[in-house]
């Protein structure tokens, strides 16, 4: 037996360096799951910075680096679940304008998550009423988002020459009224929640309605998406 056949290796001794942590965009999705969660559980006003770093198990020396302020943490709650709500930017041009649009605000999304969006919006809607920053929140990363994708959409398509209207602005803003009106406000102003195969019918309605009004070329007889 060779010399080094007969070697006994030692064993690799671990680092005793700290463990790798996750890199900043998962830790930020986590920081962002369980503060959507405390949001809903506590509210706006009872919602802090260090009820978030606790349950996150971080310090908040951590979630101020990556949130600087519980502004910036309900912006990037509302950012998520706004993504939830159109899937823009994206390429539609190979698609009609109404499977476009059909996409483009989830139209097929299924029942489970479609009823989980209205709680949040619900729940968010209540919220902003009482508390006017959150509603500055809500708006800024919410609404004007949406207008704002929504009118670059419209812009597009008025390029290529498939839409005709004077401006892209003001039509993304009746788009977004009509679809909203899918949910309904009660007497009291709460939302009321008309179920996924409405909501679906009502959608599509308005994107018949609107198309009917900008497109260049009608839409033939039962052309929907």
């Amino acid at each position: 037996m060779s010399q080094a056949e007969g070697e006994v290796r030692a064993p690799q001794r671990r680092s005793r360096g700290r463990p790798k942590t996750a890199p900043d965009s998962a830790r930020r999705r986590d920081i962002v799951a369980q503060a959507l969660q405390i949001f809903r559980e506590l509210g706006y006003a009872r919602m802090t910075t260090d009820t978030v770093a606790a349950r996150c198990q971080i310090s908040k020396t951590t979630l101020y680096r990556l949130f600087p302020s519980k502004t910036a943490l309900m912006a990037a709650i509302i950012e998520a679940h706004t993504e939830s709500m159109i899937d823009l930017p994206h390429d539609y041009d190979h698609l009609s304008l109404a499977e476009a649009l059909d996409r483009i605000f989830f139209n097929e999304i299924d029942d489970e998550a479609d009823r989980e969006r209205f709680a949040f919006l619900q729940f968010l809607f209540l919220e902003a009423a009482v508390n006017p920053e959150l509603k500055e929140i809500s708006d800024k990363f919410g609404r004007h988002a949406v207008l704002g994708l929504l009118t670059d959409w419209i812009d597009h398509q008025r390029s290529l020459g498939r839409v005709d209207v004077p401006d892209s602005h003001d039509a993304a803003s009746m788009l977004m009224d009509l679809v909203g009106g899918s949910i309904a406000l009660t007497r009291d102003g709460r939302m009321q929640w008309p179920g996924s195969e409405r909501r679906r019918a009502y959608v599509r309605e308005c994107i018949r309605v609107f198309l009917g009004g900008v497109a260049t070329r009608p839409m033939p007889a039962g052309d929907a998406p």
